[in-house]
């Protein structure tokens, strides 16, 4: 549930930091960043410990970096006329992390009940 409010308020923040306004609240935004990440890795860790397939779980960890790391990344990137494409690339690699969490938490929920 953390990571479906935390989505719609990074989002909510990306839209606000696309049309100009809301500079001032990038730390929130970065810090809101890290702690998905972190839980993205937990659920990742969580299915690990209860012994549930290895792959996704995996790419879990793989795809939090790689969300952390465009993150850091993406000011420098394609700076300029262009830079809208970065923002759309990182809009992208955040919102495909809720699949991957779902899942997770899916498989997690299950394995519990039984």
């Amino acid at each position: 549930m953390f990571m479906r409010v935390a989505a719609g308020i990074q989002v909510i923040l990306g839209i606000g930091f696309w049309t100009g306004n809301w500079a001032g609240l990038v730390n929130i935004h970065m810090l809101i960043g890290v702690l998905f990440v972190l839980a993205l890795w937990a659920l990742a860790g969580m299915a690990l410990s209860q012994r549930q397939p290895v792959g996704l779980a995996v790419f879990a960890f793989v795809w939090g970096l790689v969300i952390a790391g465009f993150g850091m990344m993406q000011r420098g990137m394609l700076v300029g006329d262009l830079h809208w494409v970065i923002r759309v690339v990182h809009l992208v690699i955040g919102i495909a992390a809720m699949p991957i969490a779902e899942r997770l938490a899916a498989r997690r929920t299950a394995t519990a009940s039984v």
